[in-house]
């Protein structure tokens, strides 16, 4: 069977989604992190999204060597893929018709997808978003004295948290997009704020951990307490506890923000990829 040869199967239901990329986890979880903190949410909370779905690319052996995701209004998700296997899905959904708002991930195997899609349905792409992906391997530090500290959000805080959590999608995506709900991430200690006086002043959460790999989202200071380190101790703050918890963390970054950028590697964490977010019409 030629290398490039691959079939698909896809699903709607996030327990059997779960099983097919198991052993994918394991073996990329930073690739694979959107997809399995997303599935095990679906799992835990059917309602979480309405008509997701799931792809699974197997090899002759029917080993799944390719993982996509679907959760609307996202655009389709794109973890692990050759630039063939992507233009082999692409192919496939385009001779069935689906429809797409969009394509993000891994930027080669994202690339191929759009361009093929283009050519197969006569539509357009615009490039929306270029992300850097990082992970940490060295204790997190910050080089620079911050005031206040580090603790975890409360369940009486849960509004705030909401608030922040769209107040930051708002902030990163063009289009409207519904923040994740973060109450199960409260309820176990995965949400952090630093507090600067009384009140919280940044937010960030923690995915629940896949592979051992736990991913930093969600980093937020509002506008008007920006400058002063808050987000630079928090994200220094919640990785240095995930680490201790025997977690991997990683995140992705806008790369059109140089000063997010420039927080992240200045506390430790290391450029190792990027993705792409496209826009079809």
């Amino acid at each position: 069977m030629p290398l490039t040869s691959v079939s698909f199967r896809s699903t709607s239901d996030p327990a059997e989604a779960r099983t097919w990329f198991g052993e994918l986890v394991a073996a990329e979880p930073v690739r694979m992190s959107v997809i399995a903190s997303v599935t095990d949410g679906l799992v835990a909370d059917p309602a979480r999204y309405a008509n997701p779905r799931w792809w699974a690319g197997s090899d002759g052996s029917g080993r799944v060597v390719a993982a996509f995701m679907r959760t609307p209004p996202f655009p389709l998700h794109v973890a692990v893929a050759t630039e063939p296997q992507a233009v082999a899905l692409a192919e496939h959904l385009a001779a069935e018709g689906f429809t797409l708002p969009g394509v993000g991930g891994r930027r080669r195997p994202v690339e191929a997808f759009r361009d093929t899609w283009v050519r197969l349905t006569g539509g357009t792409a615009r490039t929306m978003m270029q992300l850097g992906v990082f992970d940490l391997v060295v204790p997190p530090r910050v080089p620079f004295d911050v005031t206040g500290h580090y603790r975890h959000a409360r369940q009486d805080e849960l509004e705030l948290v909401s608030t922040w959590a769209q107040d930051f999608a708002d902030a990163v995506h063009e289009t409207p997009r519904p923040a994740p709900r973060l109450d199960s991430h409260v309820a176990a200690g995965r949400v952090g704020f630093w507090v600067d006086g009384a009140e919280p002043v940044s937010m960030a959460y923690a995915s629940a951990s896949n592979g051992g790999v736990t991913r930093v989202s969600g980093v937020w200071t509002p506008p008007a307490l920006r400058g002063r380190g808050y987000a630079s101790g928090l994200v220094a703050a919640l990785s240095r506890e995930r680490m201790e918890a025997g977690e991997r963390c990683m995140l992705f970054t806008d790369l059109s923000n140089p000063t997010s950028n420039k927080i992240y590697e200045a506390i430790g964490y290391r450029r190792i990829g990027d993705d792409l977010e496209v826009e079809l019409g």
